[in-house]
């Protein structure tokens, strides 16, 4: 049985309430660190395309996000997998991935956004997604809920001029070859956020609605499998001018287990450094800076392969840029600007 299975939407919500029983007796930031990598103990893990930088963007991994402490930003992300990458029996081009999203607070406890992402390959395959997201936030005590959700399509791409059929038998072959042949399904996905004001734990589910690319009725059925995913930081100040933000992700896809750990140390809510590890991937360099009175954040990643270099570029370049949006002039008066820390997770 495929090992996602075992990390079904329960199982997920049964460790969590164990971990936030625990967090409840003991507040302090690196316990949470801690939990994070404890609740699960399988460690396989393979390349699952996703981003560095997700922390200028965490939407990206759970729509609970959303308006998150009624933040509004619009940023981009642009990612160059293996940079320098040839293939020498498909067709040209890199290995490049972009994602553009926004995230506004409607009110403190509504929050919407919109996320397209964009995949291409040499192979002759590309995805494209475009969701809009959804979140209510509900603060009980210290501590603040948010339930999201994300509705949009998932489209995918054959271009039979570069795709490389692998069985000429294959019934869908004459489907893709010297033709495009493209497909959009509705895809759907969930997500639970508990937050304090040092820290804060979630988890995810994408494509929860499990769709299929079908093709026009052929008989081979393409699964976008879902996706389940747990995150979680903390911050940590160690004096008036440095702070430490230690972060966990865990996800659970296709039968495989990725966990990624990190930290970045900030000085004076303007500069980061920071480095980070993916399970069976990359080691990751981050680096960022936050400029025009903390309204332009930008973000830079430098990430080395450590497994199958062989088959690959050793190193992945990944950009972050994100905009917060300043609040409206309110009855002449000027509203304050909304400047959250550097980071949203």
């Amino acid at each position: 049985m495929r090992l996602f299975y075992y990390f079904s939407l329960p199982i997920f919500i049964q460790r969590m309430k164990r971990s936030l029983s625990i967090l409840k007796t003991s507040c302090h930031p690196l316990l949470l660190v801690g939990l994070l990598f404890v609740c699960f103990s399988p460690l396989f893990a393979q390349q699952s395309p996703q981003f560095s930088i997700f922390s200028a963007n965490s939407t990206l991994i759970n729509p609970a996000f959303s308006g998150w402490k009624s933040s509004n930003y619009v940023a981009v992300q642009f990612r160059d997998q293996w940079s320098g990458y040839a293939s020498t029996t498909d067709g040209e081009g890199n290995l490049g991935t972009t994602w553009v999203s926004s995230s506004f607070g409607v009110t403190p406890k509504v929050g919407v956004g919109v996320l397209f992402y964009s995949d291409k390959t040499p192979s002759g395959v590309s995805q494209q997604s475009f969701k809009v997201l959804g979140a209510y936030h509900l603060t009980k005590g210290e501590g603040t809920w948010s339930f999201g959700f994300s509705a949009g399509t998932q489209t995918k791409t054959f271009d039979g001029r570069s795709f490389r059929v692998r069985d000429p038998n294959d019934p869908v072959t004459s489907l893709f070859s010297g033709s495009t042949a493209s497909q959009a399904i509705l895809d759907f996905g969930v997500g639970i956020l508990y937050s304090k004001s040092n820290w804060q734990v979630g988890i995810a589910v994408d494509h929860i609605n499990s769709p299929n690319f079908s093709f026009k009725g052929y008989s081979v059925l393409m699964p976008l499998e879902q996706v389940y995913s747990l995150n979680g930081s903390a911050e940590i100040p160690l004096n008036d001018s440095f702070d430490v933000s230690p972060y966990v992700l865990l996800r659970a896809y296709s039968g495989n287990l990725v966990p990624e750990a990190g930290a970045r140390i900030y000085y004076n809510k303007l500069f980061y450094i920071g480095s980070g590890y993916r399970h069976g991937d990359a080691a990751m360099g981050l680096l960022g800076v936050s400029i025009l009175d903390n309204k332009l954040d930008i973000g830079y990643s430098l990430d080395l392969a450590l497994s199958n270099s062989l088959a690959k570029r050793p190193l992945s370049h990944e950009i972050a840029i994100r905009y917060l949006i300043p609040e409206r002039i309110k009855k002449g008066k000027v509203t304050p600007i909304r400047t959250p820390r550097f980071r949203i997770l």
